[in-house]
C-alpha cells in the first residue's frame, strides 16, 4: 500500500522525467498502430527543396502565392487554408527576383500559365495588392494569426474579431482557456479582410518537445479563437461560423451531427496518420509550373506551407523527427473532419490512479506469496494486460490513459515485496540453520536415549555418514560401508524404492518442509525390518540444498500389531475366521463370478447352534468358548480353499460357496457337509459334547436382493423360520419370507404413524350379560385398528407386532383413556354407569406407570373408579407373583376393579390363588365351546365355578354362541357371559344403542 501511495503521489505530482517516459510510451502505441491512410480530402501544397530551387528564394513571394491560389481556385478547391503569416508588408521584388521571374517566363512556353503568371508578377506593383486580389477572387481562403510574447498587439484587431467563437458556454475567460501571450500577430488589414476567417496556428510543445496537443480554443482580449484547422474544417464543412457552438472543457459542435470532444483544457491529442508521406502533397513549384492534375485539388481542403529543409516550420512527430507543419496541420483537418481524435477525459486520471492501487496491490501479493516463476510470469502478465488494456482505449477507443503509472506500481511493488521477502527467507534459513544445529544437537542426545540411528547426507560431495546405532539396527559393519548414499538406497525394499526416491526429490525441491517416510530395509541377515526415516535440507544463501541429515527408526514392531489390528477388524477375535464385514465383501466378489444362470449360483448359508446359551449356563463360559473354536475347526477343515467360512458373533457361522455345475447337488453336498461336521462327536475337557444348529440358506438366484449383505439379510430370514420350525432344522429361504418381512416392516411404520396422529385405534365394545335375567352387566373394551388404507385390521394381525416393538404400552394407554372417557358418555342422571373392562398387556403391565396412567383417566374422565375394570392374564401374574400382587393391590387401592383373563389356560397354582386381589375370573372360550360335547370341558367349568363361589368371586364366561351353552351355564352357577349370541363387538356408537335399549327393556 505504501508503495502504490507513493507512485500515486508521483502520478499526481508528474515529475518531467517520468513524463517523458510516458509520452515514449504514447509514441510506442503509435508506432504498434502502424501507418493510416487519411481519405484525400485535405491536400498540402508545400514550398519544398525543388520549390526552392525553381524559384531561388525564401520566404516566397506573395505574388506567387497569389498566382498559386489562383490556380488551385480555379481547380475547384472547396477551401484554402495558408499556413503562412502575414503580418508584414513585402516589400517591392528585388532586382534579383525580377532577374529570376523573367528568366522563368522566357524558359516556358509563350503561350503557357507559368509565363503568363510570372510576366504578370513582373508588370504587378503590389505583392500584398495581388494576394488580397487573389484571395478575393478565390472568396474561400483562410488565414492564421499567432501569439507572441515579443511582438504584436496588446487587443485584438477589429479586422481579426469575426474570427472569435460567437457562441460559447460558459463566457469565454482566461479561467478555463488557454492564453498563449498577451500580444497577437494578426495578417495585414488588407489580407484579413479579404480572407473568409480564421484562426491560430501557435502550439504547444509537450515535455518531450512535440506538440502533441492542437488547442480547438485559445484566449485573448475576452474572446476565445479557434485554431486554423477547426476554422478550415467549418468552412469546408459548408458551417455558418456564427452557428458554430463552443462548451469549453468539453466539445465543439460543427453542426447537428459532428461534435468534436476536447478534454478540459480544450485540446485534443493529434492522431497521426503516420509520417510526412501519409498525405499527399504538392509542391509549390510543380503547381505555379502547371504539371499537377487540375482534379487534385477538385472539392478539397487545400493548405498551404512550407516543407523546405531550410524553413524553421517542423515539429516531432511518433513517426518523424522533423515533421512539416502543414502536414500536421492536414493532420488535424483530416481527424476533424472524419473523427478519430484522441483526449484525456478527466475521469482518465481517476482510472489510472485506481490502477496503480489496484494492480500494484495484486503484484505485491503474487510477489509475496508465489513461487518466484509464477510471481513473475502474474507480475508480467499484469503489465501486459494493462498495455493491451491502454492500447485499446486509445485505438480505437480514443482515450488517452496513462500506462506508465500502473505499470510503475506493479514494477516497484513486486520489486519491493520481492526483496522483502528474500530479506524474510533469507533470516527464515539462518533460523532454519541455527535451529537444525541445535535440533541436531538436541535430537543426538534424544537419539541416544530413544535408540534412533543418525544419518548425515553430504550432497555436495555425495558421502553418507550413518551412525554406529544406525548400522547396528540392520546388523552392518562399518568396515564394509561405502560412505556412498548406496549404504542406504541399495538396502530399501524393491516396492517402496521409487516412492522414496520421489519423496526425497520433492523434499530437496522445496516442496515440503520435512521428510518423513517409512519403508522396508534389508537386514544383514536377510529379512525386512520396518523403519521409519525422518530428515530435514540444509541450504545455502540462494535456497540450494547443500546437507539432508536425519534419523532412523526400526517401527517393526509397530507395523506388525498394526497388521494384527487390521487382522482384527476382519476377524473372529475368538475362532480367528472372518467376520460379517469380511464375509459380505467376500460374497460380493463371489456374486461378480456369477454368470447368473442355471449352470452356477452362489449360496450363503447361516448356522445357529441350538440352546446354546444352555451350555454356557451349565457348563461355563470357558467351555462354550472352547465348544466355539473346535466347531470352527471342524467346519475349515470340511470347506472348500475358495469358500469362506465365517463367524458372525456367539454361536452363529456362515459360509458363502460359488457353485458351478449342478446347483442342486451342490447345495444337497453342502448341507450334508455341514451336519456331518455337527453331528461330529466333542469332547471339551474330557467331557463328551452333542450339538444341534438350525440352518438357514439362500441362493442367489432366489434372493430377494443382488448385494452380499442382501443375501445375509434372506439367509439369515431363513434361519429364523429354521429355529422357530425346532431344534435342527434346515430351511431354504422363499421370496415369501422377504415379503412377510417387509410387511410387517411397513406395518410398523404405519402403526408408529398411526399412535402419532391418534385417531386410528379405536375400541370396540362387546357386552356381558347376566345369564339369569338378561340384563347388561358392561362391557368388555376391545381394540380396533382403522387403517387409512387397509380399512379395519384384526387385533390378530397387530397386536402380536405391538407387543414385540413395545408400542403396545402406548396403545394400552390410550385404551384406558377412552374407556374413561365411554363410561363417562354412559353415566346415567341416577344410578351407576356400566362397568368397562380393559385389557392390560404383559408390557404395559410390566412397564413403569400403570397406575399413575389408570389415576389419570379416572381424573381426566370424572368416573366412579369401580365402572372401570382392568383384565389381567392368568399366565401374567405368574410371571413375576410379588410385582404383580404389588400392582394389583396399589389398582384397587385406586377403587377399580380387577379380572383374571384366559382362566384355566395358564399355570397358576389353584393354591397360590387366593394370594392375589382380584374379583372376577373369566373362563376362556376353549373350554365354554365344549361344554356341552365333552366331559372333560363341563367338568374344568364346573370347578372354576366351584372356585369363584368359594373366593366369592364372580365369574364371566367368554365365547358363549349357543342358548344351550348358556344353559349350562346357568346350571352350573355362572352369573355372567358374553359372546356372539348376546352382541359381536360394537363401535361406541351401536354399543350406546344396545345400552339403551337394555335400560329401557329393564325400566319397564
Amino acid at each position: 500500500m505504501l508503495v502504490s501511495t507513493f507512485v500515486a503521489i508521483l502520478h499526481v505530482w508528474a515529475p518531467d522525467s517520468l513524463e517523458r517516459i510516458e509520452r515514449m510510451a504514447l509514441n510506442s502505441r503509435f508506432l504498434l498502430r502502424g501507418t493510416e491512410t487519411p481519405s484525400g480530402d485535405v491536400v498540402v501544397v508545400g514550398y519544398d527543396e525543388a520549390s526552392n530551387k525553381a524559384l531561388g528564394r525564401w520566404p516566397i513571394s506573395r505574388r506567387l502565392i497569389a498566382q498559386a491560389i489562383d490556380l488551385v481556385a480555379a481547380d475547384g478547391a472547396k477551401t484554402i487554408a495558408m499556413d503562412y503569416l502575414f503580418i508584414e508588408p513585402e516589400r517591392d521584388l528585388p532586382q534579383d527576383v525580377r532577374t529570376r521571374l523573367s528568366d522563368l517566363a522566357k524558359s516556358l512556353p509563350a503561350d503557357s500559365p507559368g509565363a503568363n503568371q510570372a510576366t504578370s508578377l513582373l508588370a504587378s506593383d503590389s505583392a500584398d495588392q495581388a494576394l488580397a486580389q487573389a484571395m478575393k477572387r478565390a472568396g474561400n481562403v483562410l488565414l492564421p494569426f499567432s501569439y507572441s510574447p515579443d511582438s504584436g498587439s496588446n487587443e485584438t484587431p477589429n479586422w481579426i474579431v469575426p474570427w472569435h467563437y460567437v457562441r460559447t458556454k460558459p463566457a469565454c475567460d482566461a479561467t478555463n482557456t488557454i492564453q498563449f501571450s498577451d500580444k497577437m500577430q494578426s495578417p495585414l488589414p488588407s489580407l484579413a479582410a479579404a480572407a473568409v476567417l480564421g484562426g491560430n496556428v501557435n502550439v504547444d510543445n509537450d515535455i518531450d518537445g512535440s506538440p502533441r496537443s492542437e488547442y480547438l480554443a485559445t484566449y485573448f482580449d475576452d474572446d476565445c479563437f479557434p485554431s486554423l484547422t477547426v476554422a478550415a474544417v467549418a468552412h469546408f464543412l459548408g458551417v455558418d461560423w456564427q452557428q458554430v457552438r463552443i462548451d469549453l472543457g468539453a466539445a465543439v459542435s460543427l453542426g447537428p451531427d459532428r461534435l468534436i470532444e476536447m478534454d478540459p483544457g480544450n485540446s485534443v491529442v493529434v492522431n497521426y496518420f503516420g509520417g510526412e508521406s501519409a498525405f499527399k502533397t504538392v509542391s509549390f513549384s510543380a503547381l505555379l509550373s502547371g504539371t499537377v492534375d487540375p482534379a487534385t485539388f477538385k472539392n478539397k481542403l487545400v493548405l498551404f506551407g512550407t516543407n523546405y529543409q531550410g524553413g524553421s516550420d517542423f515539429v516531432r512527430s511518433p513517426f518523424d523527427n522533423e515533421l512539416p507543419g502543414v502536414v500536421r496541420n492536414a493532420v488535424m483537418a483530416e481527424r476533424l473532419i472524419h473523427g478519430g481524435n484522441l483526449f484525456r477525459p478527466d475521469w482518465s486520471a481517476a482510472v489510472s490512479l485506481v490502477a496503480v492501487f489496484l494492480l500494484g496491490g495484486m503484484s505485491a501479493y503474487m510477489a509475496r506469496r508465489l513461487p518466484t516463476g509464477f510471481g513473475v510470469a502474474g507480475n508480467a502478465g499484469l503489465v501486459l494486460g494493462w498495455s493491451v488494456a491502454t492500447y485499446l482505449a486509445l485505438f480505437p477507443g480514443g482515450i488517452w490513459i496513462n500506462w506508465l503509472y500502473p505499470v510503475l506500481s506493479v514494477v516497484l511493488n513486486a520489486g519491493v515485496q520481492r526483496t522483502i521477502r528474500n530479506v524474510s527467507d533469507e533470516r527464515e534459513r539462518r533460523r532454519a540453520e541455527q535451529s537444525l544445529r541445535e535440533s541436531e544437537e538436541r535430537y543426538a542426545l534424544a537419539a541416544r536415549g530413544a535408540n534412533d540411528g543418525l544419518w548425515d547426507w553430504d550432497l555436495i560431495n555425495n558421502k553418507l555418514f550413518t551412525s554406529a546405532r544406525w548400522q547396528q539396527m540392520l546388523g552392518l559393519r562399518a568396515s564394509r560401508l561405502s560412505g556412498q548414499p548406496g549404504d542406504w538406497f541399495d538396502r530399501v525394499h524393491r516396492d517402496d524404492i521409487d516412492i522414496m526416491r520421489a519423496a526425497i526429490d520433492a523434499h530437496l525441491k522445496g516442496s515440503s518442509t520435512h521428510f518423513e517416510q517409512e519403508m522396508r530395509m534389508r537386514h544383514a541377515e536377510g529379512n525386512d525390518r520396518w523403519m521409519a526415516i525422518r530428515g530435514m535440507a540444509v541450504r545455502d544463501a540462494t535456497g540450494r540444498p547443500t546437507r539432508f541429515a536425519g534419523s532412523m527408526t526400526d517401527i517393526t514392531a509397530r507395523k506388525k500389531a498394526e497388521q494384527d489390528l487390521l487382522f482384527n477388524a476382519f476377524h473372529s477375535h475368538l475362532t480367528k475366521l472372518p467376520n460379517r464385514t469380511l464375509l459380505v465383501e467376500r460374497t460380493e466378489q463371489a456374486l461378480q463370478l456369477w454368470a447368473k444362470d442355471s449352470t452356477s449360483d452362489v449360496v450363503v448359508a447361516i448356522l445357529d447352534i441350538d440352546r446354546f446359551g444352555h451350555y454356557n449356563e451349565t457348563l461355563g463360559q470357558k467351555v462354550g468358548d472352547d465348544i466355539l473354536i473346535t466347531l470352527a475347526r471342524n467346519l475349515e477343515e470340511r470347506i472348500r480353499p475358495e469358500d469362506t467360512l465365517a463367524h458372525l458373533g456367539e454361536d452363529e457361522y456362515a459360509i458363502t460357496r460359488f457353485i458351478a455345475g449342478n446347483v442342486e447337488e451342490g447345495v444337497e453336498e453342502l448341507i450334508v457337509m455341514l451336519k456331518t461336521v455337527l453331528g461330529q462327536h466333542m469332547e471339551i475337557g474330557g467331557r463328551p459334547i452333542e450339538i444341534e444348529a438350525s440352518i438357514g440358506y439362500v441362493l442367489a438366484s432366489q434372493s430377494a436382493g443382488a448385494a452380499g449383505d442382501e443375501l445375509m439379510r434372506d439367509a439369515n430370514l431363513a434361519l429364523y423360520r429354521a429355529k422357530a420350525q425346532g431344534r435342527g432344522q434346515v430351511v431354504r429361504f422363499e421370496p415369501s419370507m422377504h415379503q412377510s418381512a417387509m410387511k410387517r416392516f411397513g406395518l410398523e411404520a404405519d402403526m408408529k404413524r398411526a399412535i402419532t396422529a391418534g385417531d386410528q385405534f379405536e375400541l370396540f365394545y362387546q357386552p356381558i350379560i347376566a345369564l339369569d335375567d338378561g340384563h347388561l352387566h358392561g362391557f368388555e373394551a376391545l381394540i380396533r385398528w382403522r387403517h387409512p388404507e387397509r380399512g379395519l385390521i384384526s387385533p390378530v394381525d397387530f397386536i402380536p407386532l405391538a407387543e414385540d416393538t413395545d408400542m403396545i404400552i402406548d396403545i394400552g394407554r390410550k385404551s384406558i383413556m377412552d374407556a374413561a372417557r365411554q363410561i363417562a358418555a354412559w353415566m346415567p342422571a341416577e344410578g351407576d354407569p356400566p362397568q368397562i373392562a380393559v385389557n392390560v398387556s404383559g408390557k404395559q403391565f410390566a412397564a413403569v406407570g400403570l397406575v399413575d396412567d389408570i389415576e389419570r383417566a379416572i381424573k381426566v374422565a370424572g368416573i366412579p373408579p369401580h365402572a372401570l375394570k382392568l383384565e389381567i392374564t392368568e399366565s401374567l401374574i405368574m410371571d413375576n407373583p410379588e410385582r404383580t400382587n404389588e400392582v394389583l393391590r396399589r389398582i384397587i387401592a385406586l377403587g377399580c376393579k380387577v379380572s383374571i383373563d384366559d382362566f384355566g389356560t395358564g399355570y397358576s397354582s389353584l393354591s397360590h390363588l387366593h394370594r392375589f386381589p382380584f374379583h372376577t375370573l373369566k373362563v376362556d372360550r376353549s373350554f365354554v365351546m365344549r361344554i356341552n360335547d365333552s366331559r372333560e370341558g363341563l367338568e374344568i367349568v364346573r370347578v372354576i365355578s366351584s372356585l369363584a363361589h368359594i373366593l366369592e368371586r364372580d365369574v364371566v364366561a367368554e365365547g358363549v354362541e349357543t342358548e344351550e351353552q348358556a344353559t349350562e351355564l346357568r346350571r352350573l352357577g355362572i352369573q355372567f357371559g358374553q359372546g356372539y349370541m348376546f352382541a359381536k363387538p360394537l363401535p361406541a356408537g351401536e354399543a350406546s344403542v344396545f345400552l339403551a335399549r337394555n335400560r329401557a327393556k329393564f325400566q319397564r
